[in-house]
């Protein structure tokens, strides 16, 4: 029924937990395609420890996370593709309430549920208020909230064929791009029990913040006339990229952007931030950096 994609690089204090959490699963006909994109840690030590018949292990040189969700899809056996991020977890019900939802709306090419946020002092419910059922328009939902999450998002095989992989070469928001082209080709079933955890505080992004993206693809790709809220979502994560531009002293790549999306409407307050940025010195990149941190620090002290 299941194949579950897990990219594995150096998460040798999670990739236990995670995989405790597939097989102590309600719903047990699945399979695992764990992929160890080069981990320098114990991570693939671990994950071989585990004897159960279901998981399949592969390694190979470091290309990316793209590259290794690419290439677990590519192994896998059954129809309905899975994303587990090695850092993450599933409530014990998390295939067997999918596998529901999939019988409930069989011609879908995307399912995904609500999800929990694990904070320092909390933890805070996503998308928990949706009403379940296929969305009548996937991207109106998404420019207000983060629909389709990695760890609880599952595809069809087929819809993975239509649309492609993963984009290799995207430093950032790979998993909603990949979200993105199979929106606009089939239609999205959501339910709104809370299925997963998200520990955030794990992810690499700092690590490649600083990089240009080298893939083909990109947001304006997907454009499309006539279709107001996919292009206004196009606009808001295609500003994220020019931001994380202007901010590493792109400034070129994030005027490039900026003069693509300059048609928004919903997103000027993003707009306007990005075009502020790439106006300012060089020097003066430093110390927004340095505000803007600090104002990140204090905010989640009195929000967490």
């Amino acid at each position: 029924m299941f194949s579950i994609i897990i990219p594995l690089y150096n998460k040798e204090d999670y990739i236990e937990q995670t995989l405790n959490t597939v097989l102590n699963q309600l719903f047990s006909e699945f399979e695992i395609i764990l992929v160890d994109d080069g981990s320098t840690d114990n991570s693939l030590t671990k994950a071989q420890a585990f004897m159960d018949p279901r998981i399949r292990i592969f390694s190979k040189v470091n290309e990316g996370v793209s590259v290794a969700r690419n290439f677990g899809i590519e192994q896998a056996n059954y129809d309905y593709i899975a994303f587990l991020d090695a850092d993450d977890s599933w409530d014990e019900a998390y295939l067997s309430e999918m596998n529901h939802l999939i019988q409930d709306y069989p011609h879908c090419g995307m399912y995904s549920s609500a999800y929990k946020i694990e904070l320092p002092k909390k933890n805070v419910a996503i998308c928990n208020n949706i009403e379940r059922g296929i969305l009548k328009d996937y991207f109106r939902e998404a420019i207000k909230h983060p629909v389709s999450w990695t760890s609880a998002t599952i595809i069809t095989k087929n819809s993975y064929k239509v649309v492609g992989g993963f984009p290799k070469g995207m430093f950032s928001g790979q998993d909603v791009y990949m979200w993105a082209k199979v929106a606009k080709k089939f239609a999205v079933a959501f339910t709104p029990t809370v299925l997963a955890v998200y520990k955030l505080g794990h992810s690499g992004f700092s690590f490649r913040k600083r990089k240009l993206d080298t893939c083909q693809e990109s947001w304006v790709d997907l454009y499309e006339n006539g279709q107001y809220y996919l292009n206004e979502y196009l606009a808001k994560k295609a500003l994220v990229v020019a931001k994380r531009y202007a901010l590493s002293l792109h400034t070129k790549e994030a005027k490039s952007i900026l003069k693509v999306f300059s048609y928004t409407e919903l997103n000027r307050k993003q707009y306007n931030n990005v075009k502020f940025l790439v106006s300012i010195s060089p020097m003066g990149i430093p110390v927004y950096n340095f505000i803007y941190q600090s104002y990140l620090k204090i905010k989640r002290v009195f929000t967490y």
